[in-house]
């Protein structure tokens, strides 16, 4: 999918999880680009969040996936 197809919520969350590159192309893939979207996507979460926010994901143990978060403890060890 490419950017400018995105027009609804759904449309954005299917095309950050079949990123590849800004262009769409299948390779090469831009991992830098990726990461700054998820930095992106951190920063907004940071800075519009209230503590209320988190309390859904204490209460759903099976919102993120076993592989997301040793990859979340991946990154969390770089830092």
């Amino acid at each position: 999918m490419q950017i400018e197809h995105v027009r609804s919520y759904e449309d954005l969350e299917r095309y950050l999880r079949e990123f590849t590159n800004f262009s769409g192309d299948p390779v090469p893939y831009d991992f830098i680009g990726a990461f700054h979207l998820f930095l992106a996507i951190l920063d907004n979460l940071a800075n519009h969040s209230i503590d209320a926010d988190f309390e859904p994901l204490e209460e759903d143990p099976q919102l993120l996936t076993d592989e997301q978060c040793k990859f979340l403890g991946k990154l969390a060890r770089i830092s």
